[in-house]
């Protein structure tokens, strides 16, 4: 497997979104570290961002067409590492309240 070793004073000068996917979108709460945290539908993806800026949770999503994802259109929720659990309680209010107004 290759491997790629950048130098610490490289990264300095990289900006934060160098290490997401290329031509995503993202809410304007700062990170310097990210994790995926969930698979959205399209429809989800700027209203869960909302909600997360308005919890001061970084949040960037990105459309995927991966193999291994299970439905096409899929969006990839990527959230703030430090604030994990609090993006996760953001999320999981946004799913219930749209279930029940199902």
């Amino acid at each position: 497997m290759y491997s790629y070793n950048i130098p610490l004073e490289e990264l300095k000068r990289r900006s934060v979104s160098f290490w997401l996917p290329p031509g995503g979108r993202d809410n304007g709460v700062w990170a310097d570290t990210w994790v995926m945290l969930a698979e959205l539908e399209a429809d989800d993806t700027a209203p869960v961002l909302n909600l997360l800026a308005q919890n001061e949770v970084g949040g960037y999503t990105v459309h995927t067409s991966s193999p291994r994802v299970r439905t096409n259109g899929c969006h990839l929720l990527y959230v703030d590492t430090t604030r994990y659990h609090q993006a996760e309680d953001v999320l999981m209010i946004f799913l219930r309240g749209k279930r029940k107004a199902l």
